[in-house]
């Protein structure tokens, strides 16, 4: 890092309501509207601190809607000022006690304020804790790279269940989700874990709005609904993707893989693992493929 870009963080870092804000979102992800109730501060005021810490590179911004919400940039975790703000989290300050007990009670009001719009609308479906978790924790293990170094999309993210527990190992994990009550959920209860390196993203599993060659491993999760585009799906997911990545499907999937594995193939994909799930709903699968030029072999299947 070059010596003016790091007096313009540790000066941007270095002033009591900046540091605040900088702890509050150690959490992830987080509207102006919330970081004002946390800081208990004007809008405008907030705002002024956040353009601040914007321009030092320490954050970064996107909008959704009406909202704007504010994150620390990989940039910012990588520099110097991640870890003393991550000491002041830590601490017993009692400021930053009060500060994380509103963050809690603010995103716990979001996840009920979500799932409450969500049953009245009937859409409540894919907001409840999932009955796979034996094939999620079989999943984990199948990530590459152990963990640390990897970077991971999942495509229709849900709630986040799937997300939240990624979260702790990996490097960055990304989710999509077009729901907007499974955002405000995952959301809130991703924030309760107080790690930064996930965002959440509108988006249909057509249209990522997501670089090409972007992710070490990409799930596509409960997205291959009928009626659901599943070539273009498979074509978008291909493309995130890097080179020596791999692809993963966790979907409710008919117990015939011809399809599947025909789109796979004609994007150069072969499925290296197929898996039907025991459980209250048999037909639920996981399908793992690579590019076919980097499979030596094909392994050994569970059907």
């Amino acid at each position: 890092m070059k010596l003016d870009q790091a007096v313009l963080q540790l000066d941007a870092a270095a002033e009591r309501s900046r540091l605040r804000l900088l702890v509050a979102l150690l959490g992830g992800e987080t509207t102006v509207g919330d970081l004002v109730a946390v800081l208990q501060q004007s809008q405008p005021r907030v705002s002024r601190h956040l353009r601040l810490l914007l321009e030092a590179g320490l954050l970064e911004s996107f909008r959704e809607g009406r909202s704007i919400y504010y994150r620390w940039s990989a940039p910012g975790l990588a520099a110097g000022v991640a870890s003393p703000v991550a000491a002041v989290a830590a601490s017993d300050d009692p400021t930053i006690t009060t500060d994380r007990a509103r963050l809690k009670a603010l995103s716990r009001e979001r996840e009920r304020g979500a799932l409450r719009r969500a049953l009245r609308a009937g859409r409540a479906r894919g907001l409840h804790t999932s009955d796979t978790g034996a094939a999620i924790s079989e999943l984990l293990h199948t990530i590459p790279g152990e963990h640390r170094s990897s970077e991971i999309l999942i495509v229709g993210c849900g709630s986040g269940e799937l997300l939240e527990l990624l979260l702790p190992s990996v490097r960055m994990v990304v989710g999509t989700e077009p729901s907007g009550h499974r955002r405000q959920v995952a959301r809130a209860r991703l924030r309760l874990g107080g790690l930064p390196h996930w965002t959440i993203r509108d988006a249909e599993a057509t249209q990522l709005p997501l670089a090409s060659a972007s992710f070490d491993l990409v799930i596509v999760q409960d997205a291959l609904a009928p009626g659901a585009d599943v070539a273009q799906i498979l074509v978008e997911a291909v493309r995130v993707l890097r080179t020596a990545g791999r692809l993963l499907i966790l979907d409710r999937i008919l117990p015939t893989d011809m399809e599947l594995t025909a789109h796979l193939a004609a994007l150069g994909f072969t499925v290296t693992r197929r898996q039907w799930l025991p459980g209250r709903e048999p037909d639920r699968a996981l399908f793992q493929a690579s590019r076919a030029e980097l499979t030596p072999a094909r392994t050994g299947t569970n059907d």
